[in-house]
């Protein structure tokens, strides 16, 4: 045989091994697909949430993994709908992920809600509050983690009414702006003794806020009840405070990431009258705090000083579901949402427990109304936020029956 017969044949017999020994590592572990905005107007919230996932995949992974599997996560940077389909289509086929998480606002989760469907592979969106997502998007595969648009109003708009008598809307004009909009405004015709003085929608990477600004000044609202995302939100609240608008008007903003508050500086934090916050690690539950010292632990250069509610949002999504491979005992999609369905998860980060709505896979969790607090206050850089009132998850979400979304039949 000659020398290079012989090479030919070592190196088909090395490859051959190094298939066999990737085909033997996949089978060993269990890959979940991260779609997240890493850049663009999202892009920061993408890096928070990564932050999630990786902590509960640690987590399970250093108590002996899932049904005896190593979890890997392959991430992907995905802020548009084109991207989200492209990429997911890619980690499905070639990378075998057993289900995904996605960030990226409604947009993006309305087309992987859609793609999941027809997949039938589960998609846990872990980022967007738009309505539709628990309405008319809503799918057997497709399950919605953060707090919907009427639970927030249903938890904010009671406590932003003792502000004043008059209000105005600042509407980030696509669909998660919309929904916001038009459930508060539902909120504020039930409750009654507030007039609503007009509406100003904001385009998407909206930089400059001058004419609107302008506007509100001629209105003359007694708040102003903000219901813009992304870096258009921290340019807005950065130039109210130039502009000095929160000395004449009540600032209200009815969902408010610490990414934002992070951005502007605790000083001018204290614009805001009232906000909205899914979580914060001061609120009253024991493994809030505990949850807040092993993300300082483990990722002490971290860009934020503790974790947000993105972070937050994605661990429990991703720990979730992982849970429920586990008490499955199975890979299979519907075996794993029959496990999802109707869970109570009691170490949810929060005061009560939280419920995974069978009836519209919505995540019915608490929500929390703070006020900012004064920096001097402050024990160390992330107390920036003082909680006035704790919204029971279960007295704010959308009666089921008042709900005609039927998942049974998709």
């Amino acid at each position: 045989m000659t020398t290079k017969m012989t090479r030919l044949l070592r190196n088909a017999a090395l490859a051959g091994a190094a298939l066999l020994a990737t085909a033997a590592q996949a089978q060993d572990t269990i890959k979940v697909g991260a779609l997240l905005p890493l850049s663009g107007n999202y892009g920061f919230l993408g890096v928070t949430e990564r932050l999630g996932i990786d902590m509960a995949v640690e987590e399970v992974n250093s108590a002996g993994g899932i049904l005896g599997k190593k979890v890997v996560v392959v991430y992907e940077d995905a802020g548009t709908p084109a991207q989200t389909t492209r990429k997911a289509t890619q980690m499905l086929e070639q990378d075998k992920v057993a289900f995904f998480v996605n960030g990226g606002g409604s947009a993006v989760s309305a087309t992987m809600f859609e793609f999941a469907q027809r997949n039938k592979v589960i998609d846990l969106a872990i980022d967007p509050n738009a309505e539709e997502l628990v309405t008319t998007k809503a799918g057997k595969y497709a399950f919605l983690v953060p707090a919907p648009s009427s639970m927030i109003a249903n938890a904010v708009i009671p406590e932003a009414i003792k502000l004043g008598k008059t209000a105005m809307f600042l509407t980030h004009d696509y669909s998660f702006g919309h929904a916001q909009t038009g459930e508060q405004r539902r909120v504020l015709k039930e409750k009654g003794g507030v007039k609503e003085v007009g509406e100003i929608k904001i385009p998407l990477n909206t930089r400059d806020f001058s004419s609107q600004i302008i506007a509100i000044r001629n209105a003359k609202p007694e708040m102003l009840i903000i219901n813009v995302a992304g870096v258009d939100a921290t340019a807005l609240l950065e130039q109210i405070w130039e502009f000095e608008l929160y000395k004449q008007t009540k600032i209200v903003v009815p969902l408010l990431d610490f990414e934002d508050s992070w951005a502007i500086g605790r000083e001018k934090n204290q614009l805001i009258a009232l906000a909205g916050i899914e979580w914060h690690y001061n609120v009253p539950a024991a493994d809030a705090l505990a949850f807040k010292d092993r993300y300082q632990k483990q990722f002490p250069k971290a860009e934020y000083p503790v974790p947000t509610t993105n972070t937050v949002n994605a661990y429990l999504g991703v720990r979730e579901t992982l849970r429920a491979i586990q008490r499955a005992g199975s890979l299979d999609s519907a075996k794993i949402v029959a496990a999802l369905e109707n869970h109570e998860v009691k170490d949810s980060l929060k005061p009560n427990p939280l419920v995974i709505r069978a009836k519209d896979h919505q995540w019915m969790q608490d929500f929390f109304v703070y006020k900012m607090k004064n920096p001097a206050s402050s024990k160390e850089l992330g107390d920036i936020y003082e909680l006035i009132t704790v919204a029971k998850g279960a007295d704010i979400v959308v009666p089921e029956a008042q709900r005609t979304t039927d998942l049974n039949a998709q």
